[in-house]
């Protein structure tokens, strides 16, 4: 049961520390991944030299974080990709913390500011996108 409550609260701090970079500048994203996931390891394949992105990625969980920049370099977007045989608990937990719109599609605020969550799915994986409005 205490394994249960950590995990719970791990997963809790985690999807409330991605809300928390939404907005924030390149720099102070990667601090934060340094300082707070340090199981997330940079990883830059596939990521274009002109692109403004950061890419992270969990070895063990098998997830990539992908933080797309604005020209101001402030986040905007930030897509985390999961294996789809976890798509069901985290459908699960966006329900239970979001407002829920309509299907796979969520919203919440942080900082005076509203936000949109939203869930596309692949074949063998799925993404959870946090997204400013207009972005």
């Amino acid at each position: 049961m205490l394994a249960f409550v950590f995990i719970l609260s791990s997963i809790l701090c985690f999807q409330q520390v991605i809300e928390q970079l939404l907005n924030k500048s390149k720099t102070e994203v990667q601090q934060i991944m340094a300082s707070t996931f340090t199981d997330y390891k940079t990883n830059n394949f596939g990521i274009k030299p002109n692109d403004n992105t950061l890419r992270y990625y969990h070895p063990k969980k098998d997830v990539t974080l992908l933080f797309y920049f604005n020209k101001q370099n402030k986040c905007k977007h930030i897509k985390l990709i999961e294996d789809i045989e976890n798509l069901n608990s985290r459908i699960q937990e966006l329900n239970s913390q979001y407002q829920k719109v309509s299907d796979n599609k969520w919203k919440s605020t942080i900082n005076n500011q509203v936000f949109n969550i939203s869930i596309e799915k692949e074949e063998y994986n799925f993404s959870v996108i946090y997204q400013l409005p207009n972005d």
